[in-house]
């Protein structure tokens, strides 16, 4: 099983960052696919960023909390580095268990630590890219892929997998509605709008996910635990606490106006063009 597993996050870890930098530094080569994107995908992005940055309900920060986990346990793949397992609470917190790497410590324990607070935007920019390019259907089939080796091959508790099974099944309805699957749940006569409604859905989700990472690098942006991300990737690159917890939530800020740049069509990030 750890082969398969160290096999796992070595290609989940590769992919992401390949399409990470495709579609930041070489997104010219996905042009001609773009489309404008529906007000009603934009304004449910601006809901699910604003519910997650003020969300009172623990259950839907577990969402973040998995992306964050697979954050840590991909960058640690990626840097020689062995991924025993992942758990995920109900009270939201979450931990990653895994081998360091033998080489570079320090640079990787930075990376590593920097991986898990930015997953969530890292993930909001993929998506608005791919929608962005109608490009939904691939996003989610490798989605689902990569959610099913990682509930198999690392996630070892009851609400990881709850939160893996609902992501899923949000994927499933996706490729219903794209017409890769035949319409089982869906109605036949009402793909189209499901469609629709399934992609502000994923904007809505991934968006959520994002305000509620916001929020907690925002909260600890002043870093006192030494068992915290931010105080640990602080202390990897010899930074004060706070310039390292300041630093992140910029990061994370940053990454969130590129994936809205990408669906509300402007030239570039720097290029402010509609808001909605």
């Amino acid at each position: 099983m750890q082969t398969l597993r160290n096999i796992t996050w070595w290609l989940i870890g590769l992919i992401t960052l390949g399409t990470f930098t495709l579609v930041v530094a070489l997104s010219n080569l996905l042009t001609g696919q773009f489309w404008e994107v529906p007000q009603s995908a934009i304004i449910a992005s601006y809901i699910g960023l604003a519910f997650g940055l003020l969300n009172p309900i623990k259950f839907f920060v577990l969402g973040d909390t998995l992306i964050h986990e697979v954050g840590h346990a991909q960058t640690a793949a990626l840097t020689f580095g062995r991924v025993s397992f992942i758990r995920v609470e109900r009270d939201t917190s979450g931990v990653t268990y895994f081998s360091g790497a033998r080489f570079f410590r320090r640079i990787s324990e930075a990376l590593v630590s920097l991986s898990g607070p930015i997953s969530s935007s890292v993930v909001f920019v993929i998506t608005a890219r791919f929608i962005s390019s109608e490009l939904t259907s691939y996003w989610a089939i490798a989605s689902a892929v990569f959610i099913l080796l990682i509930l198999v091959t690392t996630v070892r508790n009851f609400w990881g997998w709850v939160i893996g099974l609902v992501l899923l099944g949000v994927l499933y309805l996706v490729l219903e509605a794209s017409g890769y699957i035949n319409p089982a749940v869906l109605g036949t006569e009402n793909l189209s709008r499901s469609s629709s409604l399934l992609t502000n859905t994923i904007l809505a989700v991934t968006a959520l996910n994002l305000g509620s990472a916001i929020r907690y690098s925002f909260r600890f942006r002043f870093p006192r635990n030494p068992g915290s991300d931010e105080f640990r990737f602080s202390q990897a690159l010899f930074l004060p606490k706070a310039v390292g917890g300041h630093l992140i939530l910029l990061i994370q800020l940053a990454l969130a106006w590129l994936g809205m740049s990408y669906l509300l069509g402007w030239p570039s990030m720097f290029e402010i063009g509609r808001l909605i």
